[in-house]
């Protein structure tokens, strides 16, 4: 588990590094909001696992457990499609025509 941890901090060093030479404000916004979306589900993928295996035994209930194996297991895979096509604009015209209609067909 921390060796995959550890390449993904020194990629994301790396990257980050790479952006910061980017000359334009522009550029290095766009750069920085693509890899954002990718960070926000390593986090949530690590973050989970951290609470489940760096738990105290004395803490640990199977409600906790299952809940969070599910969510790494389960939840995790199935936002990667999701937030990588809300970058998409026309997914994001479709999805604020679909909420709106929603919030005012009531």
């Amino acid at each position: 588990m921390s060796t995959p941890f550890v390449c993904i901090v020194v990629s994301y060093i790396h990257i980050t590094c790479a952006v910061l030479r980017v000359p334009s404000t522009k550029g290095r916004w766009k750069a920085f909001s693509t890899c954002g979306s990718h960070l926000a589900v390593v986090s949530f993928f690590y973050g989970t696992i951290i609470a489940v295996y760096f738990n105290p035994l004395s803490s640990h209930s199977s409600e906790k457990d299952t809940t969070a194996t599910v969510m790494y297991t389960v939840v995790t895979p199935m936002l990667n499609p999701f937030i990588y096509s809300v970058r998409n604009r026309d997914l994001k015209r479709t999805l604020g025509k679909v909420v709106g209609r929603k919030t005012f067909s009531v």
